[in-house]
């Protein structure tokens, strides 16, 4: 068998309506005449003056954050998040208010990550046990898009889970993908059109054992938090060496995939290598993926990963005695909060948490209260010092500190309207020092 298969939804063209499937992509317009809108952007970089005055309303709604993170404060930038969200503003303007702060947050505009090795290196600071998840950004293709790829079948799922933090595995991946969008973003500069991102999946391993549904919840989880950060980006997604059950593991993953990327995807047959190389370039490509780049193993600097070392594995004798822990209930569909007051402006000083909830997840995060909001779980003007994460603590508590310099209300929020039925238990220890 030599051909490829598009595995997607369809999706329709913003002026006729028309539907159209990923191969018919250049097809123009039944009404306007040229290419669908969502494409010219995402091809040649083209923005329309309709597009110009979504842009300049887009600008004016994200002021405060656009402040924070000014690098986000271009037109490419910006388009991607139209063309994600269907040129809806008023759906566009949470969502990268969301993203922009929680980049702020973790610090990651502030960091060097202007190559791909510095990116790894961030990557590899996050956590210990995430240094065995197999893949790895590659380099660039032919197109100038960042080629990662990734080695799902020699993914340890079930070894992962017991040695780190939810939180880190969000850490990292989105310290990746703001690492990328930084390269993207210089290049556009360079020459004036819109880049993006290349995936290839290597399937070669993978078995049914190895799908631990606990660690799928999370995978899954953190990917639609990575879409819902950063749109638009990916231009090419092919997988390979796939299984026999590859049905059973889409019909997994893909709802947490947005549409746009679902119809990017192609699994390809037995001339993947082949295909490979005419749409990645073989210079790129190692010799495992039928490429001609040279490196001392046919894997080139792609992490192969395996078996997670068992002294890796998280302690539960390390788990804060329970003398020291409060309780907070949080109800099926509601939101509850932990408030800490700092008074005056201390340099240096911090705030611990440490949590843990005995099943199921819940969604985390750290706010300093807006003037007056101080007795509602979250505002719109608060100020974000933890992103919200939605985390299970099942085998590794959550805890860290951040600084809490600046005086005021920090409220420590657990979000559980996500949940209809359940509700959830928190056991935690807050600190300052």
């Amino acid at each position: 068998m030599t051909t490829s298969r598009l595995i997607g939804l369809k999706s329709d063209c913003l002026v006729c309506g028309r539907f159209f499937g990923p191969s018919q992509h250049a097809a123009p317009c039944v009404l306007s005449g040229t290419l669908a809108p969502c494409l010219l952007f995402t091809m040649a970089g083209e923005i329309t003056e309709a597009d110009r005055k979504l842009l300049a309303e887009l600008r004016s709604r994200i002021g405060r954050e656009l402040e924070l993170v000014p690098a986000y404060d271009d037109d490419f930038s910006l388009m991607r998040w139209l063309v994600g969200w269907d040129r809806k503003v008023d759906v566009v303007v949470p969502k990268i208010k969301f993203s922009l702060r929680a980049i702020h947050a973790l610090g990651l505009d502030a960091m060097d990550l202007s190559s791909l090795e510095k990116v790894t290196d961030k990557c590899d600071e996050c956590s210990e046990p995430l240094r065995y998840l197999p893949g790895s950004l590659v380099g660039v293709d032919k197109n100038n898009n960042i080629l990662s790829l990734q080695m799902i079948g020699h993914l340890d799922a079930a070894g992962l889970m017991p040695c780190t933090r939810n939180s880190d595995l969000y850490r990292m991946r989105i310290t990746e993908s703001e690492g990328v969008m930084q390269i993207i973003r210089r290049m556009e500069k360079e020459h004036g059109r819109p880049f993006g991102t290349s995936v290839i999946f290597d399937l070669d391993g993978l078995s049914m054992s190895q799908i631990d549904m606990a660690a799928l919840k999370v995978v899954m989880a953190m990917l639609t938090q990575l879409q819902e950060m950063f749109p638009d980006v990916i231009r090419k997604i092919f997988v390979v060496n796939t299984p026999s059950f590859i049905q059973v593991f889409w019909s997994m993953i893909s709802p947490c995939l947005a549409k746009q990327t679902q119809q990017k995807i192609r699994i390809l047959g037995n001339d993947w290598k082949d295909v490979l190389k005419v749409e990645i370039g073989e210079e790129v490509l190692f010799e495992r993926w039928g490429g001609t780049r040279k490196s001392e193993t046919e894997y080139g600097n792609v992490r192969m990963g395996g078996k997670i070392p068992a002294e890796l594995r998280y302690d539960p004798s390390n788990d804060l005695p329970a003398e020291k822990l409060q309780r907070l209930n949080v109800s099926a569909r509601n939101t509850a909060f932990v408030p800490i007051t700092l008074e005056g402006k201390v340099p240096g000083r911090k705030l611990y948490w440490w949590w843990r909830l005995d099943a199921n997840d819940v969604h985390f995060q750290v706010l300093r209260a807006a003037p007056g909001q101080e007795n509602v779980a979250e505002h719109d003007d608060d100020y974000m010092v933890v992103p919200k994460f939605k985390l299970q603590t099942e085998f590794v508590p959550e805890d860290g500190e951040v600084l809490a310099e600046e005086p005021g209300v920090y409220k420590f929020v657990f979000d559980n309207t996500h949940s209809k039925l359940r509700s959830k238990t928190i056991k935690y220890f807050i600190e300052t020092r």
